[in-house]
């Protein structure tokens, strides 16, 4: 069974355990590259496909408020890269409001999971994540 190869941009770290625990919850094989701030998931993106570099992830779980580059600035840059653009985008944000979710759909992003405050609606994620690979 391949491994599904998933970047997760995200700077609080307790949410990327949760993220942790809501793959292993839901028993999807993973490998997991973590980027704590817009910058770094940027700089990753920039390497992606070239000669001893990861590949295109599978799926980007992306937080809107990161540090250093706007969650929205990486969402951009996903898009307009050649051979990463339609890879399956879903936000993780603590904001709800209307206008983060428009520009988020504006952009191709198939789910936009309000990051919950319970551990077992936290754990959905999982669910959301094999949806969102057709392995439902």
């Amino acid at each position: 069974m391949r491994k599904i190869r998933i970047l997760l941009a995200e700077d609080n770290l307790a949410d990327v355990g949760m993220v942790r625990e809501a793959l292993n919850a839901h028993k999807i094989a993973h490998e997991l590259h973590v980027t704590v701030n817009g910058e770094e998931a940027l700089a990753f993106m920039a390497r992606m496909g070239k000669p001893g570099e990861p590949g295109c992830p599978d799926i980007l779980l992306l937080d809107l408020n990161l540090p250093r580059a706007d969650g929205l600035d990486v969402l951009r840059e996903l898009r307009r890269h050649p051979s990463c653009a339609a890879i399956p985008v879903i936000v993780m944000s603590s904001s709800d409001a209307p206008r983060d979710r428009e520009a988020a759909g504006i952009h191709g992003v198939i789910c936009y999971f309000a990051k919950p405050m319970s551990f077992e609606e936290f754990i959905e994620l999982g669910q959301l994540i094999k949806d969102a690979l057709g392995e439902g």
